[in-house]
């Protein structure tokens, strides 16, 4: 991998985390500001149930694991088809690459939503 692609994607991340993060920190201002704390657990609980959909989309596209381990079609259910195993099998490599992409936004999510709980638990 080149260096310029490895920047590209750090760049990726860290403005993505620079966004989440402002966007958590703003609806916190709010709630503080307006006294409704209900802004802030809209907003803090919004994050947390993207974080966990997007867990859950990035485990389906990536075939049902976190690792990436190459599946013959013996490791397939037995119910299925010679035909669905095939299908699926041609699916996975594109799936896997959308799963990739949804790093780039999982990825600062829950940075953002940790550095936020260890505000809360340690300095508040």
């Amino acid at each position: 991998m080149k260096k310029k692609e490895i920047l590209k994607k750090v760049g990726i991340l860290f403005l993505n985390f620079v966004l989440f993060y402002a966007l958590l920190r703003a609806i916190i201002a709010i709630g503080e500001h307006t006294g409704a704390v209900w802004v802030y657990k809209i907003g803090t609980v919004s994050y947390g149930l993207l974080a966990g959909g997007l867990i859950i989309a990035f485990f389906v596209l990536n075939g049902y694991t976190f690792n990436k381990p190459d599946y013959e079609p013996e490791d397939l259910p037995d119910r299925w088809s010679e035909e669905k195993k095939r299908e699926y099998l041609e699916k996975l490599p594109a799936n896997r690459e959308k799963a990739k992409k949804l790093i780039y936004i999982l990825l600062p999510l829950i940075v953002s939503l940790s550095i936020s709980y260890i505000e809360l638990t340690f300095f508040k």
